[in-house]
């Protein structure tokens, strides 16, 4: 069967439309027969699609002769996506771009569509060196078009980090991230995984000086595919995320408890550092979960994680002061993956700010099953006050025997709390606290 890709990606895009569910499980379907240069390609357009749809909208209307609510579903879908290889894609040829998008039109049987795309993106295409200037009555509105988020959220980051760090912020979670590995020292050295990941592709991996046992990877797809990731030698995480249990220093023969940890990398990296000599519960709420807990750390040879299944935020006394570490990767609005997940930028902000009851509820619970002297993880992977510095703090109000402890990174000793920024630190927006449960209150 001939593979239309960019079918599959309109195919996609509705979907998520009707359904909000991301294209990834879409995709992963409908591309399970694909090579890999037209996955790449229906990811490239479906993603790009999503991740620059403000932008993408508004071209469209500079040269359509019909308003965008009027415009159907699948013919808005279709010119989105030519849209999008004409503006974004420099490989794809303007023709191509065009009569792909406009037979996905003439699947409606609306030969004026048909014809209306056609003229749409042949003028698109023929300004694309001199486009229209993004015309808006204030800041805010030109950022939210220019790089696709929406406008309450451009609010928020201006009020938050003032309008040139916000718009770095907005610049990047349109960039591509670099993924980030760990090698999986219970298995293998940095120097033996090296010579053997070099085998795959030479220079695939380059070194992060700031994170122990960590390198970028120039070509994941094909390190996934390798040997080295059927064995266990590696396991993708994200730098900030790897520091984060850096911060937290698990020590050899103590107790940890991971209170939301699917998938379960931090779990693995704690046992690392703890050289597989302790006790650690990887706890999520989702039986399905535990059970891809379960099977990444046999498949890494993490002999010392045990799992559970329960509700984070409701209290076990059996777990009482049981633990000397505590990780609480709580959820989140995940406002720092933007440029991995696009799609987040189209939450409701009621849907986030509902997530700040969760992260209280399960902090308060979690910190319970801390030995006293014991330290406690608390992280997210968003960027928001809300959700970061004002929930520690709150927390902090509450529990006059608790600290913050200050941690050393890079060189460089934090207050006991970060936020990792992607255009600052290059990794994904994060943040990370260290709590200490003192022996007696202050």
């Amino acid at each position: 069967m001939t593979i239309n890709e960019r079918e599959i990606a309109l195919n996609a895009l509705l979907s998520y439309r009707r359904n909000g569910a991301w294209p990834d499980l879409y995709l992963k379907e409908a591309l399970e027969k694909a090579d890999s240069k037209k996955a790449s390609l229906v990811s490239a357009i479906t993603y790009g699609v999503l991740q620059n749809q403000n932008l993408i909208d508004y071209y469209i209307s500079c040269f359509s002769s019909l308003k965008m609510n009027k415009i159907s579903p699948l013919v808005l879908e279709s010119l989105r996506i030519g849209a999008y290889q004409i503006l974004f894609l420099e490989k794809i040829p303007l023709s191509a771009a065009v009569n792909e998008s406009v037979k996905l039109v003439s699947k409606t049987g609306n030969r004026r569509a048909s014809g209306f795309a056609n003229g749409l993106l042949r003028r698109l295409g023929a300004e694309k060196n001199n486009l229209p200037e993004i015309k808006a009555q204030t800041l805010e509105e030109y950022l939210s078009i220019k790089y696709s988020h929406p406008l309450w959220l451009v609010k928020k980051y201006i009020s938050v980090f003032g309008s040139q760090e916000a718009e770095d912020i907005l610049k990047h979670d349109n960039m591509p991230a670099m993924p980030a590995i760990r090698v999986n020292t219970l298995k293998n050295s940095c120097p033996e995984f090296e010579a053997e990941a070099n085998k795959v592709s030479a220079d695939i991996l380059e070194k992060v000086s700031c994170c122990p046992d960590a390198y970028y990877v120039h070509d994941l797809g094909a390190l996934i595919k390798s040997p080295l990731f059927e064995r266990g030698c590696f396991y993708v995480q994200d730098v900030a995320s790897q520091q984060a249990i850096i911060a937290l220093n698990p020590k050899k023969g103590s107790r940890l408890l991971d209170i939301c940890a699917a998938p379960g990398g931090k779990s693995l990296l704690a046992c690392q550092l703890m050289e597989n000599d302790g006790y650690i519960l990887a706890n999520d709420l989702y039986p399905h979960k535990a059970k891809l807990i379960k099977k990444n750390a046999e498949g890494y040879g993490a002999g010392i994680i045990h799992t559970s299944c329960f509700d984070a935020s409701e209290y076990d006394e059996s777990l009482s002061e049981s633990f000397d570490y505590i990780i609480c990767d709580v959820p989140c609005s995940g406002l720092g993956i933007i440029r991995k997940k696009p799609d987040i930028r189209f939450k409701s902000p009621d849907e986030l700010e509902a997530l700040t009851d969760i992260q209280k509820n399960i902090l308060n619970t979690a910190c319970r099953y801390l030995k006293k002297g014991g330290r406690m993880l608390y992280s997210t992977c968003t960027i928001l006050p809300s959700e970061n510095e004002d929930q520690v703090n709150d927390f902090l109000n509450a529990h006059p025997d608790f600290r913050l402890v200050p941690f050393n990174l890079n060189g460089r000793e934090e207050a006991g709390y970060k936020t990792f920024l992607p255009h600052r630190d290059g990794t994904d927006g994060f943040f990370i606290a260290l709590l200490e449960r003192r022996h007696q209150p202050c």
